[in-house]
């Protein structure tokens, strides 16, 4: 790719050529020089300058091409060191926060003993952000949960989360009264009624997070009003809340490890009636990447690493007669 294109990226990504030529080590008048060769050669106007820079039309469509095209290049670098020499390079690897947490140390770990002279750069964020960071060539594999359907994905299905409810023997206490240990063997065999917890505070995810969209669209279609007076992209934290007696929090079941680890006889666990709701959890390339030895092994391992931990979490339901709808 040519330093003009790379300059124009980086003015593209930032919105600011002052912020992105000292980025580039070199003069805004320089950058702006880049981008007018550009204009020039193809005839078009590529940013808007006034009140503020943004781009037009036709530089987004450029924004687009170009991504695809620096993708290209760096799997055609990558490929002609793995076929030169072996396994070196650098994966660039995406995850949610708490699956990355629980995932990735023992999944990166195995991954180092067999791909010693491959670094590995993992960006822990919401599925949102991953989308857009391996369309915009800054990741070659994220772990997506509900990804949307984007042409330029390339997705292998790992497996589907149910939703389950998690809170405090207090707080279903205070909810239920003398009534409590009649409705937790219900819900224990049916799954939690929802619609009988209108007066319990929930703790949820940021808007962004693609469980708390699936928790509201639950919540929608049962009709039940809803506020989430906290929200934190930090399951752990989500947890301690629970643990405190004021609040619930409904997650997928991965999330669940966090409970299995700090076990304690405060919180209970319940899956949830009447939800058809399910989290798609996939292995996201871009659809251009070509496919590289150390690239598929990670891959590989993680899917293994994600059906294993899947198996265990049913497991430790199972072995406590907590129910799944629909399963």
């Amino acid at each position: 790719m040519t330093t003009s294109f790379q300059m124009f990226l980086l003015a593209a990504r930032e919105l600011n050529f002052s912020r992105a030529a000292e980025i580039a080590y070199v003069t805004p008048q320089c950058l702006s020089d880049h981008v007018k060769r550009i204009e020039e050669t193809y005839g078009v106007t590529l940013f808007i300058r006034k009140p503020h820079l943004r781009l037009t039309e036709e530089g987004r469509t450029m924004v687009r091409y170009l991504t695809r095209i620096r993708a290209l290049e760096d799997s055609m670098e990558n490929e002609l060191a793995d076929v030169s020499g072996g396994a070196r390079g650098t994966l660039r690897l995406g995850l949610p926060v708490t699956r990355g947490s629980i995932l990735i140390p023992q999944t990166v770990t195995k991954f180092r003993e067999h791909f010693p002279n491959v670094e590995v750069e993992i960006r822990l964020s919401d599925t949102r952000n991953l989308e857009e960071l391996l369309l915009g060539g800054a990741l070659d594999l994220f772990l997506g949960v509900d990804a949307g359907q984007h042409a330029l994905f390339r997705r292998e299905s790992l497996c589907r989360e149910a939703l389950y409810l998690v809170i405090s023997r207090s707080a279903m206490r205070a909810q239920f009264g003398e009534h409590y240990q009649a409705v937790h063997e219900n819900f224990l065999r049916y799954g939690a009624d929802l619609t009988q917890l209108k007066d319990v505070s929930f703790v949820q995810g940021h808007k962004r997070s693609t469980t708390t969209v699936a928790v509201e669209q639950l919540l929608l279609q049962k009709n039940i009003p809803y506020s989430f007076p906290i929200r934190v992209s930090n399951f752990d934290l989500h947890i301690d809340f629970c643990r405190m007696g004021r609040y619930a929090t409904v997650c997928s079941r991965s999330h669940l490890r966090r409970v299995i680890d700090q076990p304690t006889a405060e919180l209970e666990v319940y899956g949830v009636r009447g939800s058809k709701n399910r989290l798609d959890v996939e292995l996201i390339e871009h659809r251009d990447a070509q496919p590289l030895a150390y690239r598929t092994a990670f891959a590989q391992l993680l899917g293994r690493c994600v059906l294993d931990e899947d198996a265990a979490i049913c497991s430790w339901l199972q072995d406590r007669a907590i129910v799944t709808p629909g399963e």
